[in-house]
């Protein structure tokens, strides 16, 4: 190659490079990446609202779904664990005090108690008992507290025995003289009722002591509307008792 021709090489190389150079120069800028949207964290679940304790159903009548296996938490369940509570009451002579469990203790138109067995927590209930005065809680006969002696001869459809009041057992009803009240051989539930003075009246027109009396009983006259049903109670035969 001639010196010429090598210098016109070397000039149309550095030509093209100047050109190259340029055109780069000139380039737009490669476009930024596109940005990553993190996406927003989302909004935290609403909290659910407490439930609302459960509560008695309309349905006041014992025993209904109520038995002798019937547990605490059971109740806890049916009625709210905020409305049973345990106490324990002064049983009569010669029983001393008893243990309970107690469904609106707070509330005495809608108060029941379950009495325990005293030694034994864990055993069957021994009794339903209701004991406030208009009680909602009533049998499938219709006895409830509140309801004078005659509304309560009225629904035995015969007279009725009761011990003599002011003692442990006074008011206590002894005998329903085959009345539908009366507790037969066998039966799977046995009733018991206590019988009380209504406010107001006077001693010395209603029974006194640890005698018994009938309802019918001509020295006094008015105790059909003087005494009424001041607690009762329904439990379940175990095997060998009437």
């Amino acid at each position: 190659m001639t010196r010429a021709s090598l210098r016109g090489w070397r000039l149309a190389a550095f030509a093209a490079f100047a050109t190259l150079a340029a055109c780069q120069r000139d380039a737009p800028p490669p476009p930024a990446p596109a940005a990553i949207e993190t996406p927003a964290p989302a909004a935290p679940a609403p909290q659910a609202e407490p439930a609302v304790p459960p509560v008695a159903s309309d349905d006041w009548t014992l025993p209904g779904t109520l038995g002798p296996l019937t547990t605490r938490h059971a109740l806890e369940t049916r009625f709210g664990k905020a409305n049973v509570r345990q106490e324990t009451f002064d049983g009569a002579e010669g029983i001393g005090t008893y243990p309970a469990l107690v469904v609106f203790p707070d509330d005495p138109a809608r108060q029941l108690e379950l009495v325990l067995d005293a030694e034994d927590n864990d055993a069957p209930i021994q009794e339903l008992r209701v004991r406030a005065p208009g009680s909602r809680w009533h049998d499938a006969s219709g006895l409830r507290t509140g309801m004078t002696l005659a509304e309560l001869v009225a629904l035995n459809g015969a007279p009725i025995s009761f011990y003599g009041l002011e003692w442990d057992y006074g008011g206590t009803v002894q005998d329903w003289h085959g009345g539908k009240l009366a507790n037969a051989a066998g039966a799977p539930l046995f009733r018991r009722v206590t019988l009380g003075a209504r406010a107001g009246t006077p001693a010395d027109t209603v029974p006194i002591g640890d005698s018994v009396f009938r309802s019918d009983d001509p020295r006094f006259a008015g105790i059909g509307a003087s005494l009424e049903v001041v607690e009762f109670g329904i439990s379940w035969p175990r095997e060998g008792e009437d």
